[in-house]
């Protein structure tokens, strides 16, 4: 993902800081041994969608001790590790490298974007733009396939809840692990708009890139008024209790629109609270979301469980013991649940509500809380269309827990869904208006979602 399609670093975000590492840092086999057990063990008691695979948990286990030990640094080890932990397939369920390795910051020059089976070139560095427009095609990496290269090279090791979360993930941030240093280069093969082919030599450097395409600067909350007096409101985040100052401040420049676009593309999440919190200002509702679960485990159930076989007679059985039986022999199987109450949010806010025409835009990079604030619109009795692309599809409650060398690990311990019992977690929530990106929507720059989002409300 670089000066073309330094697919290397590919998994490098947006300008996000990519590290170089010390690969001469090597950890003991006991501590790689350990470190994988550990994992292990957290998952297969706490992990909350094994449904969700097709992995056995404990043959995978197996087959990785003498990965682990073939590791000849503490970088190749946590990238196993990482690889171990994808089979998963979950979003809030990930190894972190150890920082105790990490030795400088490199960067990325070009950004990708998956539409249908086809990689394209979303945003380049400035320099790199008139030779390598945005909108072309990413063709091959190294002389191969480019979708090949990716789905051996890269896929394996990113954990994430659905398809297109995968390969975001892999295409803005993944790749990186291929590049280890400023030195190593790839070599990537692109067709222009034009139809033009072109060959790069692609590397990391040291310094940020000047994009080609600029994004709006972020901010927690920014406003804008759009053509006929419609608010546009970006909510790029619920990670601190400031957002909510933030979107109070505005209230008065809100309550003279005609109508709102609530913008979640670019919000990842934080509390969802503070989600709640603003969409209160919205609705007189009180507030109801996702319900959750959580797997439980009673060691002497387990023991009475483990080899039970199903009574013939369970249904001539008390209540009592039907409970028992049932409770025994989820847990030998170690599927039994505890179940959580529904999230609610008493509706306090007392001053006049907005009572304008909304429109919720949102994307496949709108995950965790801001998937919640969701889930309280779908409940809702007052009208809120929703526009844009599935969500991430992650969400819940991860244990995290340390690792050797500093670095760390989380396994995802609850489950969502909504409050009717659908999931979304794996699938991602679907808008009520789907807008599919488009090669010709890259190369131009315009704003498919908010372009649809502005015509619904003007025909309100």
């Amino acid at each position: 993902m670089k000066n073309i399609v330094l697919l290397v670093f590919l998994l490098s975000q947006c300008l996000a800081a990519q590290a170089q590492w010390d690969l001469r840092h090597n950890i003991s086999d006991a501590e790689k041994v350990y470190a994988l057990s550990l994992f292990w063990s957290e998952a297969k008691y706490n992990f909350a969608f094994f449904d969700q695979t097709e992995v056995n948990w404990d043959s995978a286990y197996q087959e990785y001790i003498p990965k682990v030990l073939e590791t000849k640094n503490t970088y190749d080890f946590y990238r196993i590790l990482s690889r171990f932990c994808a089979l998963l397939k979950d979003g809030h369920t990930d190894v972190s490298p150890p920082w105790d390795i990490f030795n400088s910051s490199t960067y990325i020059g070009v950004l990708f974007e998956k539409i249908g089976t086809h990689v394209y070139i979303s945003n380049i560095a400035r320099e790199e733009a008139e030779r390598v427009p945005i909108g072309s095609e990413l063709l091959k990496i190294n002389g191969e396939d480019a979708l090949t290269f990716i789905e051996r090279e890269v896929l394996p090791y990113v954990s994430a809840s659905t398809e297109h979360e995968l390969w975001k993930e892999a295409l803005n941030g993944a790749i990186y692990a291929l590049l280890t240093d400023t030195v190593q280069t790839l070599t990537l093969e692109c067709q222009t708009p034009a139809g033009e082919s072109i060959a790069f030599e692609t590397s990391l450097k040291n310094n940020p890139y000047e994009w080609a395409r600029k994004r709006r600067p972020w901010k927690r909350v920014d406003f804008e008024l759009l053509t006929g007096n419609i608010g546009h409101l970006m909510l790029n985040t619920f990670g601190e209790d400031s957002v909510i100052i933030d979107f109070q401040a505005l209230l008065p420049e809100l309550r003279k629109c005609a109508s709102i676009i609530i913008d979640l593309r670019r919000n990842g999440g934080g509390n969802t609270g503070y989600g709640a919190e603003i969409l209160k200002y919205f609705t007189d509702e009180d507030l109801v979301g996702s319900k959750w679960k959580t797997r439980e485990h009673k060691s002497a159930y387990y023991a009475w469980g483990a080899n039970m076989e199903w009574p013939q007679d369970y249904d001539s059985l008390s209540s009592e013991d039907q409970d028992w039986v049932k409770e025994a022999f989820e847990t030998g199987r170690r599927n039994h649940w505890y179940e959580g109450d529904m999230m609610q949010f008493e509706n306090d806010i007392e001053t006049d509500k907005i009572d304008v025409p909304v429109v919720v835009l949102f994307g496949n990079n709108t995950a965790s809380a801001a998937e919640d604030f969701l889930i309280f619109i779908d409940g809702m009795k007052r009208e809120m269309m929703t526009v844009g692309q599935k969500s991430f599809g992650s969400t819940g409650q991860p244990i995290a827990f340390k690792l050797p060398a500093g670095a760390w690990a989380r396994i995802c311990s609850k489950r969502d869904t909504y409050p009717d019992g659908r999931e979304f977690v794996g699938y991602g929530v679907a808008p009520d208006v789907p807008v599919e990106i488009t090669r010709e929507a890259l190369i131009s720059g315009e704003d498919l979602e908010l372009k649809k989002a502005l015509e619904i409300l003007e025909n309100k």
